[in-house]
Formats: C-alpha cells, structure tokens, sequence
C-alpha cells in the first residue's frame, strides 16, 4: 500500500520540473480492427485504408531498399534503457534504498516529506554512463515535442523518453533516463505521428543539456528517426519535403 501511494508522490513531486504544456492526445491502437455495431459513421478520407486492413499489408519494401536499410542499421548497437543508468544508480536502485525508510515513517508524518526529497533530489542527479558516449546506437521510446515545423508538419526537436507523455501528462523521468534529439533534415517524424513510438539513431553524446520541458542527461545530433515495430525498422517514418 505504502509503495502504491509512495510512486503516486513520487511522480507528484517531478511535475515541478514538467513545463505547463498540455497536449490532447490518443494512445494509436496496436492493431486495426473492423467497425462494429454502435460505431460512429464517420466518412475518411478517399484515399484511407480499407477499414480493416493489416499494417503489415502496407509495408512492403523492395528486396533492394530493405537489404539496404538493413545494412545502414547493422552499425547501430541497440539499448535498453537500464544501459544508460550505472549500476547501482538507477531508478530502481534508487527506489530501492530509500523504501525501507519510508515504510519505517507514519503516514502523513512531515518526515516523510524529507526523505521523499532527499530522493527527490538524488533521482533528478542520477549520473550518465560514461561509457556510451560517442557510441552509434539505436534506442526505442516515446517523444515529448519541444519544436515542430509547422511548414513541413515534423517535429524539430524532441526529448526520447522510455513512458508515452513524459513532461506532458507525467512527470519526466530523471536525467539519465531522458535523450535530446535534434534529428537530421528529412530523417523526423510528422506531427501526426508523435505519439507513436519510434526508433532514434545516432552518435550518443553524455553532455546534459536543459529544456523547458526537463533535464536531458544525453544528446543525439543528426539522428534518423523511424515508427518503432517489434522486428527491425524497415520503412522511415513520414516526413515533410
């Protein structure tokens, strides 16, 4: 119960560090399905998809793009993660050693606010991995949007979080949990598709930077941007011209 009501004050606690920026958003559904009953008729558009139809009907890359795609992300190392956190450091760790603390503290004792930002404050500096800086890698996650182009309907730059609404509709995650990304001109994302999870490419620096929205314990510059799939990225996401 304690641990329950410690993770809701927790995420409480970080939204301090969240800028005001409020975004009406739609979790996209993993798999399209038919209209049933009790359905609103809403026209589409002519050139929409059949209602119904299978995205792996629509991915279909030419043997050449796809051996070609393939071998651009060969030299990419992908990450969890729990690989930019140090052993030790991270948020679970973290999590982990002040519990017991907590447990041993009454509720609604002022105590308790003490430990919890003493926490606070060892989270929000939770160290990079020094390890991994100028590494090509690629990493999966969500984007929380700091610029877009409305001309060319992509997002400019963006901070990589491992949960969908960080900084927006949640708190962010502490710093070494959290990736700016400046992608390459053509290589972004549509507006439309930033709430879809998406694969980042690119050189990994550890030089933090802030933004409005959070701390950022890394950086990738010039990075490729893709929709994320289970299996290897085959098809570059939709980007304006």
């Amino acid at each position: 119960m304690k641990t329950t009501i410690l993770l809701a004050i927790v995420l409480a606690s970080l939204l301090a560090a969240c800028g005001d920026k409020e975004t009406t958003t739609a979790t996209p559904a993993s798999t399209a399905q038919p209209a049933t009953m009790g359905t609103p008729n809403t026209a589409l558009p002519a050139d929409a998809p059949v209602v119904g139809t299978l995205i792996n009907s629509l991915i279909k890359p030419p043997d050449t793009e796809l051996a070609k795609l393939k071998a651009q992300n060969a030299e990419y190392k992908e990450l969890a993660w729990e690989d930019l956190e140090l052993p030790g450091q991270g948020l679970a760790d973290i999590m982990k050693k002040y519990q017991p603390q907590i447990d041993a503290i009454p509720e609604g004792d002022p105590k308790e606010n003490a430990v919890l930002e003493k926490m606070q404050a060892e989270l929000n500096n939770a160290p990079v991995n020094p390890a991994l800086n100028g590494k090509k890698v690629k990493l999966p996650g969500f984007v929380s949007p700091l610029e877009v182009d409305e001309k060319t309907d992509t997002v400019k730059e963006f901070l990589l979080v491992p949960f969908f609404g960080a900084c927006i509709h949640v708190p962010p995650p502490p710093v070494n949990q959290t990736i700016l990304v400046t992608p390459q001109s053509g290589k972004s994302i549509s507006m439309g598709d930033m709430y879809s999870p998406i694969w980042v490419y690119g050189t990994l620096s550890t030089t933090g930077k802030h933004t409005d929205l959070a701390d950022a314990g890394y950086q990738i510059n010039d990075a490729r941007v893709e929709i994320y799939e289970e299996t290897e990225p085959t098809t570059p996401a939709k980007t304006g011209n």
